[in-house]
């Protein structure tokens, strides 16, 4: 099973990371638009958390594609604010971000879904091995 959490690049030179932050707080980040995971190993399951604050439930779609698990989420977000001699600022922002996960090994029949608080928490149940034999006696005829 391949789940990998979410990271951003990491520069081996400190003032790239900062000018890369600076400019992202004023003009975003639209290629890494995505959402924070968590991933763990439960024994006999695998837990995704996302973090989804501020999206609706109807907002969120978990899609399974053969062995392929999507995770989407569309968010709006309207903002005004009057301030004094007449001046009016309006920002409307809406985004959608999406991670997919390799389910191979997973009793797909068994996902489940839950989301409170702003985080979507998905149980992964693993399939059973069925244990192998590791001594056996051979008749001979």
């Amino acid at each position: 099973m391949t789940m990998i959490p979410y990271r951003t690049a990491m520069s081996t030179r400190p003032y790239d990371t900062f000018a890369d932050n600076f400019f992202r707080s004023f003009f975003g980040d639209a290629q890494n638009e995505s959402f924070r995971v968590d991933v763990q190993d439960k024994g006999d399951a695998y837990m995704i958390e996302a973090d989804l604050p501020g999206v609706a439930r109807e907002n969120i779609h978990v899609d399974l594609n053969e062995d392929v698990l999507t995770i989407s989420a569309e968010k709006a977000e309207n903002v005004e604010e009057k301030a004094e001699n007449g001046y009016i600022m309006r920002e409307r922002r809406t985004g959608k971000a999406s991670r997919s996960f390799n389910v191979e090994g997973i009793r797909k029949e068994d996902i489940t879904a839950a989301y409170e608080n702003g985080v979507l928490t998905l149980t992964l149940p693993k399939q059973v091995e069925a244990p192998r034999e590791t001594h056996r006696r051979i008749e001979i005829a």
